[in-house]
C-alpha cells in the first residue's frame, strides 16, 4: 500500500511536469489568441510604426531617446524581421505571454519542487491576470514581455548557477547580462530586481545565518548592475524624468508626514486592488458588457468552457499527497517581497494602479506577487475539492474578463478602419501643413495624437509629417490656443516636427454608425447635432485644402479590403462631388444611394443631396429629401436647413419653380423666423 501511494505521487508530479507546459500554452490561446486575425495596431504603435517604415529607423532612435533609449534599440531589432503586420505581432504577444508565465512556473517549481500544484496556480493566475488590460496591444506589450522574459530568464539562470557544479559560471554570466537589460530597458521591473537575494535566501542550503550571507555574496554582482545603471538614470540619462515626475520625492520634501501618509495610503489601496479587488471585478461586471446576443453566447461558452476544462484538469492531480500549507507559509514570504517590491517604481510617482484603461498598465510588475499571493491564500484551503472549484472560477471569469476586453479592441479596431476609408473617399488629398480637428472620435484605444500615425501613413509621402489631428475638445485653446488663420504652428510629436498654418484648418467629425462629414462653414454653425467644442469653431474650417489630384492610398497592411459601398460610400463621394461642383455626379450617387438598402444615421446627411437635386432642378426630389430630414428633429435639422436652401437659392438660376419652391421651404420649415 505504501509503495503503490508512492508510485502514484510520482506518476502525478511527471504528469504536471509534462502537461503543465501545454496546458499553460492552451490557456494562454484562449485566453489572448482568439479572433488575432481581427485586431490590429493601437495607442502609441500605430505612430511607432508609422515613424519606423515611413521616416526611417534614426527617427524612431529620436523617438525612443527622451523615455527608454535601449528599450528602443528592441524595436530596431524586431520591426524589420516581424514587419508592420498587426496580426503576427498578435500571435507573438500570445506566445511571449505564454513564456513569461512558463518562466514563473520554473522559477517556482526551482524554489519549491516539492509543491507542483500551488506553482501552476500561481503560474496560471499570472497568465490571465485579469487586471492588466492592455495585451491586445500587441506589438508595445510583445516588448513589454521581452524585457520581462529577460528579467525572469534571469532569476531561473541564477537560481539553476546555486544548484549546478559545472555550469554555474556560464549560468551566473548570462544571468548578469539579463539582468542588466531589465534594468537598462525600462523601470516596471526596476527594484523587483532586489528580489533576488530573497530567492537565493530561499534556496540556499545551511543555518538561517549561512544562508544569508551566502545570499548576500551572491547578490554583490547584480547590486553592482543596479547602481551602475541606476547612476547612469540619475547622471548621464537626462530625459528620467520627461515622462513622469517623482511626485512622491516632492511630496516629502514639501511635508515629511503627509508625504509618507500619501505613501501609506497608496500601498494600502494597491494591495487591496492588486490582489483583491482585480480578481472580484469580473465577476462583478459579467452582466455589463452590452454585447450583441452572438457575442454574448461566444462569451458565456468561453467562460463555462474554461471552468470546465481547468477544473477538470487540476482535479487530475487534486488528490495528491502534499502538504500545500507548508508552500504557503515559505511562499507567501516571497510573494509579498515581490509584491512590495513591485510598487517601488509605481508609488514614487504617485500612481496607484487602477482597472481603468491606461492606468491598468501599472498593474503589470505587480502581477507576479499578486498571483503567488493569491496562489497561497488557496493552498490554505483544507478542503481540495474546494480549492480546485475556486481556481477553476477565478481562472474562467478571467478569461471571460480578458475577452470583454479583446471584443472592444476588434470594436475600436473597425472604427478605426471606417474613419481612414470614409476619409480617403471624401478627401484624396490633402494640403501640406494642413490641421484637422475633430470630435472626440468614439474609441477607447486610440487618441489623437495616435491616430496622426496613420494618418499621415496614408496622406504624407515617406520622409515627411504633412497633417495632424486634434480633438477639438482637448486640443482647442491648449495645444492649439490660436485658430485664427495665417498663425504658423508646430508640434513636436514624439520624433519628428510637425509644422502647419492656421490657415489649413478642416473640421471633420466622425460617430459611427453616422458617416464622416468634413464640416461646411455656411451651415454647421447652426447644426446643433455637432458637439459643443466642434461646432463652436466651424467658421475655420478650409474645405480648400482638400486635394482632388491624386487618390489616397491606403497601407495594404491595415486596410487590405475595402468596406462594402453603403450608404457612407455614396455620401462621401457626393460630398467630394458637391465640393467639385459636380452636380450632376451628386444626383447619380444620390439614385444610387437611395436605391439601396441602407438608410443615413445622421440627418444632415440628407443636405448634400438635397443640394445636389435642387442644382439640377429636381426641386420635388430636394423638397421631399428636405422634409425627410426635418421631421427626424425638427428643432435641430431646421436651422441648418434653413441655411442650406439660402445657399441653394442663391447658388441656382431663378426660376418659378425656384421661387415656388422657396416658399414651401420657408413656410414648411419656419424659415423666417
Amino acid at each position: 500500500m505504501i509503495m503503490k501511494k508512492f508510485f502514484d505521487k510520482l506518476n502525478n508530479l511527471q504528469f504536471i511536469q509534462r502537461s503543465a507546459i501545454w496546458f499553460l500554452l492552451f490557456i494562454a490561446v484562449l485566453t489572448y489568441g482568439l479572433f488575432f486575425w481581427e485586431r490590429g495596431f493601437y495607442w502609441d504603435e500605430f505612430p511607432w510604426a508609422w515613424i519606423y517604415f515611413r521616416l526611417g529607423p534614426d527617427m524612431l532612435t529620436k523617438t525612443f531617446s527622451t523615455s527608454r533609449p535601449f528599450w528602443g534599440m528592441i524595436y530596431q531589432l524586431t520591426l524589420p524581421i516581424i514587419g508592420p503586420n498587426p496580426w503576427i505581432w498578435q500571435l507573438i504577444a500570445v506566445f511571449l505571454r505564454w513564456v513569461t508565465a512558463l518562466l514563473f512556473w520554473a522559477i517556482l517549481r526551482v524554489l519549491w519542487p516539492q509543491h507542483p500544484r500551488p506553482a501552476l496556480w500561481a503560474s496560471l493566475f499570472f497568465l490571465v491576470y485579469p487586471g492588466m488590460g492592455q495585451h491586445f496591444i500587441s506589438m508595445m506589450y510583445s516588448h513589454f514581455y521581452i524585457v520581462l522574459s529577460c528579467y525572469l530568464l534571469s532569476l531561473y539562470l541564477s537560481l539553476l548557477a546555486l544548484r549546478s557544479k559545472k555550469y554555474s559560471l556560464v549560468l551566473f554570466i548570462a544571468s548578469y547580462l539579463l539582468a542588466a537589460v531589465n534594468l537598462l530597458t525600462m523601470e516596471y521591473f526596476y527594484f523587483l530586481e532586489f528580489a533576488r537575494v530573497f530567492l537565493f535566501w530561499q534556496i540556499l542550503p545551511g543555518t538561517n545565518k549561512e544562508r544569508i550571507q551566502k545570499a548576500i555574496l551572491h547578490f554583490v554582482p547584480y547590486l553592482l548592475i543596479f547602481l551602475g545603471v541606476t547612476f547612469w538614470r540619475a547622471f548621464f540619462f537626462t530625459f528620467q524624468n520627461a515622462s513622469y515626475k517623482y511626485v512622491l520625492l516632492d511630496a516629502i520634501r514639501a511635508d515629511f508626514f503627509s508625504g509618507i501618509w500619501m505613501l501609506i495610503t497608496n500601498v494600502v489601496i494597491s494591495f487591496w486592488r492588486t490582489v483583491f479587488e482585480v480578481w472580484l471585478y469580473p465577476f462583478l461586471t459579467i452582466g455589463t458588457t452590452g454585447f450583441g446576443p452572438l457575442t454574448l453566447t461566444l462569451m458565456l461558452v468561453l467562460l463555462f468552457s474554461v471552468i470546465l476544462l481547468v477544473g477538470l484538469y487540476l482535479f487530475k492531480f487534486a488528490a495528491t499527497e502534499s502538504n500545500d500549507r507548508d508552500f504557503a507559509k515559505q511562499a507567501g514570504f516571497i510573494g509579498l517581497i515581490f509584491w512590495g517590491l513591485s510598487g517601488g517604481s509605481i508609488w514614487v510617482i504617485g500612481i496607484v494602479p487602477q482597472l481603468n484603461f491606461s492606468i491598468d498598465r501599472f498593474m503589470l510588475p505587480f502581477m507576479l506577487g499578486a498571483s503567488l499571493l493569491l496562489a497561497c491564500l488557496i493552498a490554505l484551503i483544507k478542503n481540495q475539492r474546494t480549492q480546485m472549484i475556486l481556481l477553476a472560477l477565478l481562472v474562467g471569469f478571467a478569461v471571460s474578463r480578458q475577452f470583454r476586453l479583446e471584443e472592444i479592441y476588434r470594436s475600436d479596431w473597425i472604427t478605426q478602419q471606417n474613419l481612414f476609408w470614409q476619409m480617403s473617399w471624401r478627401i484624396p488629398a490633402l494640403e501640406k501643413g494642413t490641421i484637422l480637428i475633430s470630435n472626440d472620435i468614439p474609441v477607447t484605444y486610440f487618441s489623437d495624437n495616435s491616430l496622426s500615425g496613420p494618418l499621415n501613413w496614408i496622406y504624407s509621402p515617406p520622409g515627411e509629417m504633412n497633417a495632424i489631428l486634434y480633438f477639438a475638445s482637448i486640443r482647442v485653446g491648449k495645444t492649439l490656443p490660436n485658430l485664427e488663420p495665417g498663425q504658423a504652428h508646430q508640434l513636436y510629436y514624439i520624433g519628428p516636427t510637425f509644422y502647419g498654418n492656421t490657415s489649413n484648418i478642416l473640421l471633420f467629425n466622425f460617430e459611427p454608425p453616422g458617416c464622416l462629414r468634413v464640416i461646411d462653414p455656411e451651415i454647421d454653425g447652426e447644426n446643433r447635432l455637432l458637439p459643443e467644442p466642434l461646432r463652436d469653431i466651424t467658421k475655420y474650417s478650409n474645405q480648400n485644402v482638400i486635394g482632388f489630384d491624386q487618390e489616397a492610398e491606403l497601407p495594404h497592411q491595415f486596410y487590405a479590403n475595402e468596406p462594402a459601398h453603403g450608404w457612407c460610400f455614396y455620401f462621401e463621394k457626393a460630398e467630394a462631388a458637391r465640393q467639385l461642383g459636380d452636380w450632376e455626379q451628386v444626383s447619380a450617387l444620390g439614385d444610387a444611394a437611395f436605391a439601396l438598402e441602407d438608410h443615413p444615421n445622421d440627418p444632415i446627411e440628407y443636405f448634400v443631396f438635397i443640394e445636389g437635386y435642387a442644382h439640377m432642378t429636381d426641386w420635388e426630389k430636394a423638397l421631399e429629401l428636405s422634409q425627410t430630414s426635418y421631421k427626424i428633429s425638427k428643432n435641430f435639422v431646421g436651422p441648418p436647413l434653413c441655411k442650406l436652401w439660402e445657399r441653394i437659392v442663391r447658388e441656382t438660376q431663378s426660376t418659378e419653380e425656384q421661387k415656388i419652391t422657396q416658399m414651401e421651404v420657408k413656410n414648411n420649415f419656419d424659415c423666417e423666423r
